[in-house]
């Protein structure tokens, strides 16, 4: 499966994120959305693309080492091909209108696919008001007041470890 993602997923770490939920969670089901989304947070603070450590981290999960380095090989190894063979080529037709407009078709679909996660990821995660106020707040912060996302994120922790907890909040009706 990550060597499918690996070379035939396009778009992005957000992107990728989508395709790697919707295979995880929704396809095989081999993790609930609440583990895959566990580890998409996880994936979020550690470094590199946020896809790139969230699918290891579901590898491990599931077959432990063998399992995260298989991911990690089976992502990296297609496309460090896939790149530098597109990447030859696209530098001799990048000026062509049909290789403009096809990836211009290609932005438009990674824009739904990343709604997409944001989309899935909010539903299964924003349970209690206090969730969604959690989340309202991130969003102020990253798109208002520019503010750095790794301080957001532990910015979020750290409120997650005091509203969050246990006990703390009641489910949406």
């Amino acid at each position: 499966m990550a060597l499918k993602i690996g070379a035939l997923g396009f778009g992005g770490p957000f992107a990728l994120l989508a395709v790697l939920q919707k295979e995880l969670v929704e396809r095989r089901r081999w993790l609930p959305a609440a583990e895959f989304n566990e580890c998409a947070g996880v994936g979020a603070i550690m470094p590199g693309p946020i896809f790139f450590a969230t699918a290891v981290l579901a590898g491990h999960r599931l077959r432990g080492l063998a399992g995260a380095a298989a991911c990690a090989l089976g992502l990296l190894l297609p496309g460090f091909v896939l790149v530098v063979v597109i990447a030859t080529l696209y530098v001799q037709v990048r000026q062509t209108p049909w290789v403009a407009a096809v990836s211009g078709g290609m932005a438009a679909g990674v824009v739904g696919l990343i709604a997409s996660v944001v989309f899935n990821t909010g539903r299964s995660t924003v349970r209690a008001a206090r969730d969604a106020a959690l989340v309202a707040a991130a969003l102020a912060a990253l798109a208002l007041l520019k503010s750095d996302p790794l301080v957001v994120i532990a910015a979020a922790a750290l409120a997650g470890a005091l509203w969050l907890r246990p006990g703390a909040t009641k489910e949406i009706q």
